[in-house]
């Protein structure tokens, strides 16, 4: 297992790789994120059990790069989100090796991805929580229709067979609410309404506004500058060594690395 996870993470460096050479010619600013700052942070690479790379983007850097990610990326390679594509399958964007095949738990069929989160700014001052009504109605979008017999899940069905049955219109539509919100916005903090785990906490903008740069598997990529207040605005704690039962690589239940995906899917 351990081989595999190491393989996975070479492919997830691949795209990384294809990534930072795109943004730093574009001047586009990014950051590693999550576990991957921890792996960084820790180990100067990847966690040993982690299995995907991921990244973060404010939403000016985000734009430019959706702008110019489909015509950048080299053969072998795609994007997946709500701006660009159909087949997205979550709020967020996936860089694709499509010569590769990993099936998620959750039996997701997919090439080796790498993610990118963006983080909106959301005014400090706001008396009524727009964004975090939109958020919560972009958790009933993405999630669909449930199964119990309920009036509460009748009429959420409802809904979203009939306003809310265009899940790319809505999601664009958010996104251009927040974005005016951030626009007008004399003070206010980040946070990552589309990301892999939407939530409204809120992050100093002087750590989305300052970048550095960090050793990851042997070389540099940028990483947001205060990095470790970054962790514990995002944690909840300053230390972000996880116990042995948590090492685990929890995102696959199949993984061949020379077979596209496409293929498997047929």
């Amino acid at each position: 297992m351990e081989k595999e996870i190491r393989e996975i993470q070479l492919k997830c460096l691949e795209i990384l790789n294809v990534v930072d050479t795109i943004c730093r010619e574009n001047h586009i600013q990014y950051s590693l994120c999550g576990g991957s700052v921890v792996g960084a942070h820790l180990y100067k690479g990847c966690l040993p059990w982690d299995d995907d790379i991921d990244l973060m983007m404010t939403r000016r850097n985000y734009n430019r790069f959706i702008k110019i990610i489909s015509k950048s990326l080299p053969k072998g390679y795609s994007v997946h989100n709500y701006q660009l594509t159909n087949d997205f399958e979550s709020t967020f964007t996936k860089i694709m090796d499509d010569s590769t095949t990993v099936v998620q738990q959750d039996g997701t069929i997919s090439g080796v991805f790498l993610d990118i989160t963006v983080y909106d700014k959301i005014p400090k001052d706001y008396h009524f929580k727009w964004d975090e009504f939109l958020w919560k109605i972009s958790q009933v979008v993405m999630i669909g229709k449930l199964s119990d017999k309920s009036i509460k899940t009748k009429i959420r069905n409802f809904v979203l067979s009939t306003v809310l049955k265009d899940k790319r219109k809505y999601l664009r539509f958010f996104q251009k609410q927040v974005e005016k919100m951030g626009d007008k916005a004399n003070e206010y903090s980040y946070a990552e309404l589309f990301g892999a785990f939407c939530n409204t906490k809120p992050y100093s903008p002087e750590i989305f506004e300052n970048y550095t740069e960090i050793e990851f598997e042997g070389k540099n990529y940028m990483v947001v500058r205060d990095y470790v207040q970054y962790l514990q605005t995002r944690y909840e704690r300053t230390d972000f060594r996880e116990p042995k039962e948590k090492q685990v690589a929890p995102h696959y239940q199949y993984v061949d690395l020379k077979l596209p995906y496409k293929q498997y899917i047929k």
